[in-house]
């Protein structure tokens, strides 16, 4: 049986509380099949003085997007699906712009469909208002996507994540099982094991712990003057958390499970034992291969899942996060038979930075050490320039976003790469990692574990191109000026 120190995990939960001003969260950690640890941290109600307690509800996001693909990968088993199954064909009266006819269902469970943040460019000025909605109601698919869903870059040429694809996963398996997909995770999942709290039904309730934001920080900042949006006027109820506004999640599909962590653990402990109780192994076994794998040397994607290594162990997981106040994670080690469930009643730009600390602590691993290898000469001469997006408009909405363009700059011997926004806009040092790979560079940020970036070559020997830890491709264009 694994071991870890609850004592190690409950002191970096009661420092990480007070470094980012967390309002509460819940941490569990599944060890041999059973919940080993489970505690709270913080206030599930800040004004009221509740206590976060474990037992209590989060709305877990797009942690939902694994078990809704389990579901589809049961009906692919029972032979009544198939990973190239077209998906005009199962919903036919679904509009598909562009290349509608290539879409298949293994491009929606992998993210590789060509769909963007928003199903159309009508809605491209505002993403994000288009995953929301203000009731609960679900309307039929030609009422949800009036003008249908655009297929903006050929299927299978490029990742983006998508919501929109994981509402039609959703749609698709519910027709395939005559019932709604919340019947149908409860019946393929909740029921089978036996997590009796479990729900998808994005109501409110007593249950829940009361989401909070923080006031928006610079990248937030610069998102919403991007999207034309004022700040948020509402004011802190302890000097760093806002209650969040309720919004309901506009496909459940996408991220409506609401759970807390003895059910999660179960869910956890479900997914270590290769999906027993829900596919067969051989059937789960393929859902972690890495289905899209552009560098094997950064993160990858299994259908629904992502890959990854952290603090030397391989792990596969997924976060959720919904707008108004909650995020989650949900990492497995399978390696160490362990899995780690962190619920934070707070929706924050920096939750990555909680989750890498707190699984630091539950596989008790010294901090990873900052590379020293020189930069390879070539690599420092011939990094230089602007890189910036490939083509397609709505596939490119997240790493607009989140960061835009990219320049890497020659400082003083140094690799510097600065963003148009967010967080690397005022420079972050490239460093080498391996003398035996010099086009694999580290980020040299504050988070625990750093991203990665790969360098590519073309047939000349010139850099062309970087790829992301996020999976997002940046091209060097040099028609474009680097700017100060």
């Amino acid at each position: 049986m694994a071991s870890f120190s609850p004592k190690r995990i409950s002191e970096t939960a009661d420092r990480l509380i007070e470094e980012f001003h967390l309002p509460g969260m819940s941490v569990g950690v599944v060890s041999n099949n059973e919940l080993a640890y489970a505690k709270g941290f913080g206030w599930a109600d800040i004004t009221k003085r509740k206590p976060q307690d474990p037992v209590l509800h989060q709305r877990i996001g797009s942690i939902t997007k694994t078990m809704v693909c389990l579901c589809a990968m049961a009906l692919v088993e029972e032979g009544r699906l198939r990973l190239d199954s077209h998906v005009g064909n199962l919903l036919p009266e679904l509009k598909l712009n562009g290349y509608g006819d290539e879409l298949t269902l293994w491009h929606l469970l992998t993210h590789t469909g060509g769909i963007g943040e928003s199903p159309t460019v009508s809605n491209a000025a505002d993403p994000i208002k288009v995953l929301w909605a203000d009731s609960p109601d679900t309307p039929p698919l030609a009422e949800k996507y009036p003008d249908g869903i655009t297929i903006d870059v050929k299927p299978g040429s490029k990742w983006h994540y998508a919501n929109h694809g994981w509402m039609l996963v959703g749609e698709i398996i519910a027709r395939l099982e005559g019932d709604t997909i919340e019947q149908v995770l409860q019946r393929r999942i909740f029921e089978p094991l036996g997590m009796h709290a479990t729900d998808n039904l994005d109501l409110p309730g007593e249950r829940l712990t009361t989401g909070y934001t923080h006031a928006p920080s610079p990248e937030s900042l610069d998102q919403l003057e991007l999207l034309g949006k004022a700040p948020p006027s509402a004011r802190p109820v302890d000097g760093h958390n806002i209650p969040g506004e309720w919004v309901y999640i506009n496909g459940r599909a996408a991220g409506a499970v609401q759970s807390n962590i003895p059910d999660m653990a179960l869910y956890a402990a479900a997914l270590l034992n290769k999906g027993s109780g829900i596919v067969k192994p051989n059937t789960f076994n393929d859902m972690l291969k890495p289905h899209w794998c552009p560098d094997e040397r950064l993160i990858s994607i299994g259908l629904s899942f992502f890959r990854s290594h952290q603090f030397g162990e391989f792990t596969f997981g997924h976060n959720g996060g919904v707008d108004g106040g909650w995020n989650t994670n949900l990492t497995l080690i399978p390696g160490k038979n362990l899995a780690m469930l962190v619920h934070l009643n707070a929706y924050l730009d920096s939750s990555e930075e909680v989750y890498s600390q707190l699984l630091q602590s539950v596989l008790d691993a010294p901090a990873p050490a900052i590379p020293d290898t020189p930069l390879d000469a070539k690599v420092r001469s011939s990094a230089t320039g602007v890189y910036t997006f490939p083509s397609g408009t709505l596939t490119n909405s997240r790493p607009v976003r989140l960061h835009g363009r990219l320049q890497i700059t020659e400082e003083n011997n140094e690799l510097i790469l600065r963003s148009r926004r967010g967080a690397w806009r005022n420079g972050v040092r490239l460093l080498a990692t391996d003398a035996n790979d010099p086009l694999l560079l580290t980020l040299d940020t504050a988070s625990t574990i750093k991203p990665n970036i790969a360098l590519a070559m073309d047939s000349n020997g010139s850099i062309n191109s970087l790829r992301l830890d996020r999976l997002s491709l940046m091209e060097r264009d040099d028609s474009l000026s680097p700017w100060g």
